[in-house]
């Protein structure tokens, strides 16, 4: 069987609602935190939550109808929707099932779940779909992560946020461009680091973890020992993908991190000895969207004409899990 190249048909991203800024968060949500030490250190302004008739399907549907139409593909024509996310419309079914109802698509679709890695884990999957047949296969990234915050939570409150992306992957003859490389990692010896303790099969949701504000995200760890953490492993993920491929942090011309913490996506930079012009940064508009911050600073790279023909891209997340993963991108030169 032929194994084919894997490049990005099409880009899309799906923001609901007007943006909120730091100051309507406190005076319209009753969030008490440090507005100016907040934006020094995340570099959060602004950012999304879903409507109360919103879910994850429809963030990641919106997403999906727009690079659906940037690629030119009927969602009739897809082979197969994989959606990573870590809060899914149900806990009984896959949120990718709802979205393929409203794309109008008629393919298998699924869930994958690595937190702030779901949407490198997804990509994984299906480019390696693409590369033994299927045609086209759309990749998404979202979350609603303003429904697991803890009540009064100055932590997470004004990181989290809501948004998605979306790419329509595709075959292509051409050898050295596209997808050249995918490192996925994992390390179970933290799942309970960073978590929402109750609503699982492990503390069903009950009286008593309702009262016991118990369905939101909960740290074990310091938050920066978690943040000093996940950039160490992100570079460390993002110097092995280059590596191996011969590529040097220099030849990186748009880098693009998770983005929960502008300070720690600076320093994962710095670290790797990449030129911070060249991160792509929009956590300062939408927040820590989890699986969705990647493929929505993608999307804007290519919306603002960074992802040029002929640029190497460099995706890197790491996440709770603990879950992570690298991706090493060359965007083509022509068609497909």
């Amino acid at each position: 069987m032929k194994s084919w190249g894997v490049v990005f048909q099409g880009v899309g991203a799906y923001l609901p609602g007007a943006p909120i800024s730091n100051k309507e968060l406190q005076e319209r949500h009753g969030l008490v935190f440090d507005l100016e030490k907040h934006e020094a250190t995340t570099g959060i302004r602004a950012r999304h939550w879903a409507g109360a008739l919103e879910a994850t399907s429809h963030i990641a549907a919106g997403a999906a109808k727009v690079a659906l139409v940037r690629a030119e593909v009927d969602a009739k024509d897809l082979d197969r929707i994989i959606l990573g996310t870590s809060s899914a419309d149900h806990t009984n079914l896959a949120a990718a099932c709802r979205v393929q109802q409203l794309i109008g698509a008629t393919c298998p679709a699924s869930d994958i779940t690595a937190a702030c890695a779901g949407f490198i884990y997804a990509l994984e999957q299906g480019a390696n779909l693409v590369r033994t047949g299927s045609q086209r296969v759309l990749v998404i990234g979202a979350d609603t992560k303003s429904r697991f915050i803890r009540a009064n939570d100055p932590v997470f409150g004004p990181i989290f946020s809501d948004g998605g992306g979306a790419v329509v992957l595709a075959p292509t003859e051409r050898e050295g461009e596209g997808i050249l490389d995918i490192r996925l990692w994992a390390d179970g010896s933290g799942f309970e680091t960073l978590y929402v303790p109750a609503g699982g099969s492990m503390m069903p949701a009950s009286k008593e973890t309702v009262e016991g504000n118990l369905h939101g995200t909960m740290a074990t760890m310091p938050g920066k020992e978690l943040a000093l953490a996940a950039a160490a492993k992100m570079a460390e993920l993002g110097m092995e993908v280059l590596e191996r491929n011969g590529y040097a942090a220099k030849d990186v011309d748009v880098f693009i991190p998770h983005q929960a913490n502008y300070y720690i996506m600076r320093r994962i930079a710095e670290s790797m000895g990449i030129p911070e012009e060249r991160m792509e940064v929009a956590i300062d508009r939408v927040g820590n969207c989890i699986a969705g911050t990647i493929p929505i600073a993608l999307e804007q790279a290519y919306a603002q004409g960074r992802s040029k023909p002929g640029a190497l891209v460099l995706l890197v997340a790491a996440g709770a899990g603990y879950s992570g993963g690298a991706v090493l991108y060359k965007v083509p030169r022509g068609n497909g």
